[in-house]
């Protein structure tokens, strides 16, 4: 389940701010892969100081931060392709 709220909620709350700014797709994609690397700083931040949760230095947490990274951007990624073809497509059929 944590695994799940460290991964699902970054991405939705990513789509969030890139769908509604309706940039061009280099500019999104550029700020999916800020947001998603700064997101798994942002959860430790949340899961240690604001949750105080018992957080111990570990040295395998540098390659959790660039897994977690990257399963945040190819997930943002491929939802932020694939919804606007499918929000397009529903459009086309309602006119």
């Amino acid at each position: 389940m944590t695994s799940l709220l460290t991964i699902v909620l970054p991405v939705l709350i990513i789509l969030l701010i890139v769908i509604p700014l309706k940039l061009r797709a280099i500019f999104s994609f550029l700020l999916i892969i800020t947001l998603s690397v700064c997101s798994p700083f942002i959860v430790n931040f949340v899961y240690c100081s604001i949750l105080s949760y018992e957080c111990k230095p570990d040295a395998l947490k540098a390659a959790g931060y660039l897994l977690l990274a990257l399963y945040v951007i190819v997930i943002s990624s491929v939802i932020y392709i694939v919804l606007p073809k499918k929000l397009k497509h529903k459009q086309v059929q309602s006119s």
